[in-house]
């Protein structure tokens, strides 16, 4: 209908975008007359992306996608902080096992690794940085 109204072809995106009001109009309307359950049951059959709205708060709380029921999330101890559900990366490649969450460093805990590893400091010049009060490491 939309087509033939403003004589366009709504195959192409900017087209689509620009006629973008009376497209969401339509949805809108459609929408409005199904329950969610129906809606879902349609776009699903129907391979459409979307998702219900919700707020991050909602996400968090009552999603089961995001939750420990998600392979994606598991909850982590992280020292000093407590217990966090953490995701995973989103990314699965068949080669390669998903790497399961895991806890945010603490703050300097890798400030050895990277200054030895990266600038090829000597654990002499690592001692003096720390010595000095220039560099600490985790708790200090």
């Amino acid at each position: 209908a939309i087509e033939k109204q403003h004589g366009c072809d709504l195959a192409r995106e900017e087209v689509r975008y620009e006629h973008r009001a009376a497209i969401n109009g339509l949805v809108e309307d459609w929408c409005g007359r199904r329950t969610l359950a129906e809606i879902r049951e349609i776009f699903d059959a129907h391979n459409v992306c979307w998702g219900p709205y919700q707020s991050f708060r909602q996400l968090v709380e009552e999603d089961p996608r995001c939750s420990t029921a998600n392979p994606l999330f598991r909850e982590v101890e992280h020292p000093g902080v407590g217990t966090w559900l953490v995701p995973a990366t989103p990314l699965s490649f068949g080669a390669v096992e998903r790497v399961a969450p895991r806890r945010a460093p603490r703050l300097g805990e890798h400030t050895d690794e990277i200054l030895s590893g990266v600038l090829g400091l000597s654990d002499g010049e690592l001692g003096t940085l720390h010595d000095a009060g220039i560099i600490a490491g985790p708790g200090e």
